[in-house]
């Protein structure tokens, strides 16, 4: 599916990789915070492989931003960041719940 003078050829990758992260927002906000932040962190790492191997550049599409290099790497850190944060969260936290406060007493 090529369009001349459309910007879905230009940008067909990044297409991908946003919906992809945008997927995992989804799944963080009304499934799981630990999946969801996986499915992200996928994301970034797939852009991340498809910068690194895509030539010429422009084949890359809108994951062209900067040098190839610094691109990767961006993409590397954004993805390990987001797989880290995501497995260490901690979803069921220590915190007494306000709504059991002593309702018995009246």
């Amino acid at each position: 599916m090529q369009w001349r003078g459309s910007g879905f050829v230009v940008l067909s990758w990044w297409y991908l990789v946003a919906a992809v992260a945008a997927a995992g927002v989804f799944v963080i906000a009304f499934v799981d915070v630990r999946w969801g932040g996986r499915i992200v962190a996928a994301a970034f790492l797939v852009g991340a492989s498809v910068r690194l191997v895509a030539r010429p550049a422009r084949k890359a599409g809108g994951l062209t931003v900067r040098s190839r290099a610094l691109d990767v790497l961006i993409l590397l850190a954004l993805g390990v960041g987001v797989l880290i944060a995501s497995a260490t969260v901690n979803v069921a936290a220590d915190v007494p719940s306000r709504v059991t406060e002593d309702l018995s007493t009246g």
